[in-house]
Parts: structure tokens; sequence; C-alpha cells
């Protein structure tokens, strides 16, 4: 989920609550907090603390919550972890591999095994190196999922590479999910044996991304090529002037929330959101139906 803020760059505190009710009520699986979408970067730790409070407060057990914890910290990040679950009832942490220092495929292991080791929940690993600037390769991940069956015990895979999920996807240990990291590419990975997406469209659209993934679950072919054909526009309007600002515009243009985001992001600009209100207007003849 994005993080609403108000136009002073304070929480917006209405608006994470209308948010986590509106994902929630239009089929959503889960929430994850605190992720990359939700500029966790931009926020202080006590800033954090009362998003989760609010989250959870809001989400009153009707659905899981993993929260996002991820750097270039090791030890920081293994603190932050205890931090969380010791005040809140987290299902899993999302972790990012370090970026900026760019470890070695060793260090990527030494890294998430010393997390594994401290962390009270399970991990979900997240690999994104387009925007961390760093793989985390294939046979890193088999190694810690094989080495810490329990507290490691998925993937969000974002590398943009489906030859390497379908590699993966072969010899995983039994119960590990390789999740998509990725809108566009969504429906194909389940296809190939993905349990899902965690959707940065899926903020605004949560009920007609959900009938992707069931489709490509059920393999409904013709139904995953329509709706990928109708919502591929807003997939990569999301990330035209950069995420979460496309999202939030988006989001904003729905009426759910507002476009504000935190330096050095910028709200999206005014030919984003007409972008935006006419791929709208084309999905909701389409397929539309958020409640």
């Amino acid at each position: 989920m994005a993080t609403p803020f108000k136009a002073d760059g304070s929480l917006d505190e209405s608006g994470v609550r209308r948010l986590i009710r509106y994902v929630i009520d239009n089929g959503a699986d889960y929430v994850v907090a605190l992720g990359t979408t939700g500029e966790a970067v931009t926020q202080t730790l006590s800033e954090r603390l009362r998003l989760l409070e609010i989250v959870f407060d809001e989400v009153g057990g009707k659905s899981p919550v993993v929260v996002g914890a991820g750097g270039y910290d090791s030890h920081a990040i293994a603190e932050e972890m205890n931090t969380y679950a010791r005040h809140f009832p987290v299902e899993a942490f999302l972790s990012v591999t370090p970026y900026y220092n760019k470890p070695t495929p060793d260090g990527l292991y030494a890294h998430y095994a010393y997390l594994a080791e401290r962390s009270p929940r399970p991990i979900i690993l997240y690999n994104v190196p387009v925007r961390t600037g760093v793989h985390l390769p294939p046979a890193i991940t088999l190694k810690l999922a094989r080495d810490f069956p329990q507290q490691i015990i998925g993937l969000k895979d974002a590398s943009l590479d489906l030859i390497q999920g379908m590699e993966l996807y072969a010899q995983v240990p039994s119960g590990f999910q390789l999740i998509s990291g990725d809108d566009v590419l969504a429906a194909p990975a389940i296809l190939m044996g993905y349990v899902g997406v965690i959707s940065v469209l899926g903020n605004a659209l949560p009920a007609t991304m959900r009938r992707l993934v069931q489709a490509a679950h059920q393999g409904e072919i013709e139904s995953v090529r329509q709706l990928e054909s109708a919502l591929l526009p807003l997939m990569r309007l999301c990330f035209a002037e950069g995420n979460p600002t496309g999202i939030k515009g988006l989001l904003s243009e729905l009426g759910i929330i507002e476009p504000w985001t935190r330096l050095p992001l910028l709200p999206a600009s005014e030919g984003l959101r007409e972008r935006f209100r006419q791929a709208l207007s084309e999905v909701r003849h389409a397929v539309l139906t958020e409640s």
C-alpha cells in the first residue's frame, strides 16, 4: 500500500484508513505496509510506528499484514524487525536487498542469514535490481530457502526475468512462495507457478487485479488477455513519473487519497493525471467493478 500524506508532508491518518478499507473490501488477500511503494525510507521510526498503529487498528484482524523492513544496514534491520514485532502482530517481513553498498552474492547470503537468525517473524525476500542496483542470484535464493525453511518463506520477484523464475520454481522447496513484484508480468508468472502478485496497481484497482490473478490461476487465457490488454496502459502510467508518484495520482483521481509524496518525489503532473483520466475511462468501459 501507498502511504497517504497531507500537503504539508504529514501522515494523512484518515487517508490511511480509507485506503486500507478500500483494498480489503475489494479483495486483497493481505496488506503490505512500509514497502518501497509506501515510501518507508522517507519516514522516521516514530512515523513508521504510528503508521503501523493505524494500519493494524483499521485492519482489525480481517487481513494479514506484511511489513517492509529492508535497507543496507543488517544490524539496524534486525533491530527494526524486532521493534515492529514487539508492538504489532506482524505476519511476515518483506525485506528488499541491500541497496547502494551492493554486496556480493556471499554478502547477500550473509545478510539474509543474519536476519533469518534474528527475526521473530518469517521473511519474504525482495529482489528488485532495477531500483537497488544489486541482483539476488537464484543460487543464493535457493540456498537461503533450503537453509532457513521456517524463517525465509518466499521471494517477491521484480527481476523482470521469467526464465530465472522458471528455474527457481523447479527447484525451490515445497511451501516456498514465488510472488510476482511486477504487475505487467504477474499473470504470465502465475501461469508458470507463482502464487500471486504484490501489486502497485492493486492499491487503486484491487478487485480488478484480483480478477486477473484468479483468471491466471484458473488458466482462463482469454480472460487474462482481455484484462492485461485493458490494464496495461494504467500499469505503465503508474511508473511514468516514478513510484509511488503515479499510483498516488491515480488514487487521487479515484478520490481515495490525496496525491502528495515526500521529496525527492513530486506529485503527479497534471499531464499524467489527464492520461490517468483517459485510461480510467477506457478501463471502466471494459472491466472496472470496484465497489
